[in-house]
């Protein structure tokens, strides 16, 4: 009796692609958790960072600054390195507030805390110039900052 080893073979290979094209869950509605004051909504100076969120395959949830005084509210997002990092889900469903409408931008949302100059997918609802994003100067490498991840 001969076992063919194809159908295990076929079964490893797919199981390997899969794991690396993780959903991460991009857009998804999140909580901001107990500490948030504000309820969740965003004045525009100032971003809103959960890194607790359950609901989150990252556990990072987002309220963005609020340059363009969107309704959009806190969302699911990760670390990215490029804005092909941010897929997101949910994009350009105008009926649901809760969803973002235009999609994802890779860019620094604070220079404080934790999650000081660590890149983020953000929401471009949010963003006055999503097509304009440059590194704050505290951001980069050799600015003496003393944020943890600016190398």
């Amino acid at each position: 009796m001969t076992l063919s080893l194809r159908p295990l073979a076929l079964a490893l290979t797919l199981a390997a692609l899969s794991a690396g094209c993780a959903d991460k869950h991009i857009g998804r509605p999140c909580e901001l958790g107990p500490a948030s004051a504000d309820g969740g909504t965003s004045t525009g100076t100032t971003a809103t960072i959960y890194g607790q969120a359950l609901e989150c395959p990252s556990r990072i949830c987002l309220l963005p600054n609020n340059e363009t005084n969107s309704q959009t509210g806190p969302l699911c997002t990760d670390g990215c390195g490029s804005n092909d990092d941010c897929d997101g889900e949910g994009t350009g469903n105008t009926a649901d507030h809760n969803q973002c409408h235009t999609g994802f931008v890779c860019m620094v949302q604070t220079e404080v805390g934790d999650f000081c100059c660590r890149k983020l997918c953000v929401c471009k609802d949010f963003v006055a110039a999503p097509n304009m994003i440059t590194v704050p100067r505290s951001c980069m490498s050799g600015s003496g900052s003393t944020c943890k991840n600016v190398h």
